[in-house]
């Protein structure tokens, strides 16, 4: 099984077997992080930060992960495995926007080699969680009222505002982009010390 991607490398059936795995595992951290901050910070603080802090905490996975396959495609089934997420918590149109992450993501990687440079896939990352931080304002931006009334009951009337103070003004997404990516790269940073101090010299990637 090969899926064809840019560049002369290809996917292989191990190289998708690896990112599954590896997604998964961020996937756990994702959730993990989300459910931390939701219990334990202001609802101001985890609109802010909690994009952020999952950027920081899967960035050890994904350099090993990219390393590992260091072919064209590795964000793009990273994006996919976030959207198909999204969507099995309710939320399918996300789905379409880690599509386009995904896409715009692979394009900035172009090239050969690109996810074994550190500041070629280190830039990748810090733009993928930037986007994805920015991707949850699209229904408040384009489509408030009905995304507000499809909410029902999960929120009260108090979070609804708090929600739209955060994800529905223009200030308040910058700010949260900057953030994201912030501890997006200071993750990644971080993650490429432990790289290459245990992972390379072990040489399992």
């Amino acid at each position: 099984m090969e899926v064809k991607t840019t560049g002369s490398a290809r996917l292989r059936l191990k190289d998708i077997i690896t990112l599954s795995i590896f997604n998964i595992a961020m996937l756990v951290i994702m959730v993990i992080v989300k459910m931390v901050m939701t219990i334990a910070a202001t609802p101001a603080l985890d609109y802010l930060f909690y994009v952020g802090v999952m950027a920081f905490f899967c960035a050890p996975l994904y350099i090993v992960m990219s390393n590992k396959t260091a072919k064209h495609g590795t964000f793009l089934v990273t994006a996919i495995f976030c959207g198909l997420m999204m969507a099995a918590f309710g939320s399918a149109w996300f789905s379409a926007v880690m599509l386009a992450v995904g896409l715009i993501c692979e394009l900035l990687m172009l090239g050969n080699n690109t996810y074994k440079n550190p500041v070629r896939n280190g830039i990748g990352y810090v733009v993928y969680w930037t986007l994805y931080a920015w991707g949850s304002s699209i229904p408040l931006f384009f489509f408030k009222e009905r995304y507000l009334k499809s909410l029902g009951d999960s929120y009260t009337e108090e979070g609804k505002q708090v929600l739209i103070r955060f994800y529905g003004s223009l200030d308040m997404m910058l700010l949260i982009g900057l953030i994201s990516a912030a501890l997006a790269a200071v993750g990644f940073w971080v993650g490429m010390l432990f790289f290459k101090k245990h992972i390379q010299k072990a040489k399992l990637a």
